[in-house]
C-alpha cells in the first residue's frame, strides 16, 4: 500500500494524539522525542476509542479500563484495572479484563518528508 498523506508536520506535536483514518481504521499519530509514532486507535481490550485517552510522561492512558501503553514502542505497560478512570481492587481486575491477555498496539507505518506526515499499514 502506498502511504497517504495525513497531516502537515506542525499538526504532530509531542505529547499530543493526531487522530486520522487510514483505509477506515482509525490510527493515532504522535511524536516522542521528536520521532513520529503511529497506533491503532483502538483499544485491544475491547476496541474502545484511545484517541480520547490521557498522555503522560511518554505513556498513553485508555480511559475507560485504564489500560496504558509506552508511546514509544506501543508495548503495554499495564493491563485494566479501572473503569472511567476509577481505580478498582485489584480482585475485580481479571474479571474487567473479561479473559483477554495483555498485548500491545498494532503499528503503522509513518514517515515525514517536506513538511508532510503520511501513514500506511505494516506489512
Amino acid at each position: 500500500m502506498l502511504a497517504q498523506a495525513i497531516a502537515a508536520s506542525s499538526a504532530i506535536v509531542e505529547g499530543q494524539l493526531f487522530s486520522t483514518k487510514i483505509d477506515d481504521d482509525s490510527v493515532i499519530v504522535t511524536r516522542v522525542n521528536n520521532e513520529l509514532k503511529a497506533y491503532s486507535a483502538k483499544c485491544p481490550h475491547l476496541g474502545l476509542p484511545l484517541s480520547r485517552g490521557k498522555v503522560e510522561s511518554g505513556t498513553l492512558t485508555c480511559m475507560f479500563h485504564g489500560a496504558e501503553f509506552d508511546l514509544a514502542t506501543g508495548d503495554n505497560v499495564k493491563w485494566v484495572d479501572s473503569f472511567l478512570g476509577l481505580p478498582l481492587p485489584k480482585f475485580t481486575h481479571d474479571v474487567l479484563a473479561l479473559g483477554k491477555k495483555p498485548c500491545g498496539l498494532k503499528h503503522y507505518n509513518v514517515t515525514e518528508q517536506d513538511g508532510q506526515v503520511y501513514l500506511s499499514e505494516q506489512a
